[in-house]
Order: structure tokens, then sequence, then C-alpha cells
């Protein structure tokens, strides 16, 4: 993964290598935020044990 970095960066350029690491960061929070509202629906309607 780490011999990938310098790979990518030249491939896409610095700004398009910081535009998908920003991205990736965000499409993790989003998922989180969607597992968390999922258990949170599922847990008022009294399924998570």
């Amino acid at each position: 993964m780490i011999q990938m970095v310098p790979l990518m960066a030249g491939l896409v350029g610095l700004t398009g290598f910081q535009f998908l690491l920003v991205a990736s960061q965000l499409a993790l929070v989003l998922s989180v935020l969607v597992l968390l509202l999922i258990w949170w629906v599922e847990w008022r309607h009294g399924r998570v044990w």
C-alpha cells in the first residue's frame, strides 16, 4: 500500500490525489453514519439485542 501512494500521486497529479483522499475519507464517514442510522432505527423497533 505504501508503495502505491507515489505511483497514484504521479498518475493523477497532486491535486487529484488530494481529492481522492478527501473523497475516500468522506465516503468512510458517510458509511459509518449510515450504519449508525440503521442501528438506531433497529434499536428503536426493539430488534437489537
